[in-house]
């Protein structure tokens, strides 16, 4: 694998967003559509996949102390900042806050899910007078394929982003890619520095919030750990804070990771947590994030963006596992060992929406994570051809592939039954 096409590869799985990435683009489809309408809608109608549904129910939506996606489509529909793709949230103000409440009150936003051609989509209708207008995002959080006005198409792109990914890594071995990132320099993965202090900063905002209850809780646990186990405890600590304070609503920029805010926050502050611990020089931090953000979009690609199991936690956790490893003086094969014990040991973790809990997940799995590749170095892991684990890393990818796409679906379904089941 070519330096420049990994570098691409992982420069468009990221991006900066505020809020919970399910309610949050529903948010930009409703703003698109409503650029399209040329006003502000008097309705609203908006369709999404049940799993965006399931996501998006419960959580909290940034600068608006509500939750759900009836109060995302009305902000979108009085946004006009669809340019600001997943940051739209960002422009947010009391009195665009009081429009789209407004709007919900006036029950003139509807928001459904059913059946639909991909298992990330959303569609938003909006109306003013005569005049409608739509918008349909498929397949990635900010990917528009379709928008239209009174019935006419307006614009159109067959792009599929999770394709274009999983072709452009088809081939490629996780030994290849990772002897790639070894060559690489801290100026030519910057950007992955800069987004784990961006997602850092999170975490000190949750850490200080007196709202915020199980970061502040972690914090408060004895930390003379010597290293590396205090990388344990600091990871589990700033991870768990940064996605309390995204699942809660407060108004905190993260970077995603292959198209999820919380898979970002655990790729890249489980590897600054071991860095910071082990004082790693900023060269070794750039390539440990890497390892763990190519993971992460690794297994991804087998799966799918949105899965029936956690992807924070198998996912992200995996490139934690091995990028702390990296950092701690292993090499591949102690990394492979790391990220097999790591999914073998989390295997179990499913999505049941983004809220709070989730917080918890990513804290247990980022932990998990470093206390696997602490382990694997001790000559303890989880033997490859164990339950889901492959005879080989990339066989264990496809496994979780397997499970998610052909082996979960009834799972995803009978999941949102109960989520709707415990909200009544």
């Amino acid at each position: 694998m070519e330096k420049e096409l990994l570098i691409e590869v992982l420069e468009s799985e990221i991006e900066r967003t505020t809020g919970c990435t399910d309610p949050v683009t529903v948010s930009l489809a409703v703003s698109r559509a409503e650029r399209e309408l040329g006003k502000t809608p008097e309705s609203v109608l908006v369709t999404v996949s049940p799993n965006i549904y399931k996501n998006a129910i419960g959580v909290g939506v940034p600068g608006t102390n509500s939750r759900g996606l009836h109060i995302a489509a009305a902000l979108g529909a009085v946004l006009d900042k669809s340019e600001a793709e997943l940051a739209i949230l960002d422009y947010v103000t009391e009195s665009k806050l009081a429009e789209a409440t407004e709007l919900v009150s006036d029950g003139s936003v509807v928001v459904r899910y059913e059946d639909t051609p991909d298992v990330l989509y959303v569609k938003a209708e909006v109306s003013a007078g005569q005049d409608t207008a739509y918008a349909i995002i498929s397949n990635d959080y900010s990917n528009i394929v379709e928008v239209g006005r009174n019935n006419h198409v307006t614009f159109s792109s067959p792009t599929r982003k999770t394709e274009e990914v999983k072709n452009l890594l088809k081939g490629a071995s996780l030994r290849e890619i990772f002897e790639v990132i070894e060559a690489m320099t801290s100026e030519e993965l910057s950007f992955l520095v800069e987004a784990a202090y961006i997602n850092k900063e999170a975490a000190e905002v949750a850490l200080s919030d007196s709202r915020m209850r199980l970061g502040p809780a972690l914090n408060r646990r004895p930390s003379n750990l010597p290293a590396p186990f205090s990388a344990v405890n600091k990871g589990e600590i700033l991870a768990g804070a940064a996605a309390e304070a995204r699942m809660s609503g407060l108004k905190v920029p993260v970077v995603a990771v292959a198209g999820s805010g919380n898979q970002g926050i655990t790729s890249l502050l489980g590897v600054l947590a071991v860095a910071e611990e082990l004082d790693s020089s900023e060269e070794e931090l750039a390539r440990a994030l890497a390892i763990s953000a190519a993971v992460t979009v690794l297994i991804k690609s087998f799966a799918a963006r949105m899965t029936a199991f956690c992807g924070s936690a198998m996912a992200a956790g995996a490139g934690v596992a091995g990028g702390a490893t990296y950092l701690l003086g292993g090499g591949f094969e102690d990394a492979v060992r790391a990220m097999q014990s790591t999914i073998g040991s989390l295997a179990c973790i499913l999505c049941d929406g983004a809220k709070e809990s989730c917080a918890y997940k990513i804290g247990t799995s980022v932990a998990t994570a470093i206390q696997s590749a602490c382990l694997a170095l001790e000559g303890a892991y989880i033997p490859a051809g164990m339950g889901i684990l492959g005879d080989t890393i990339e066989e264990t990818f496809e496994n979780l592939g397997v499970l998610n796409n052909r082996g979960m679906a009834e799972t995803d379904r009978l999941m949102l039954q109960l989520i709707e089941k415990g909200m009544d």
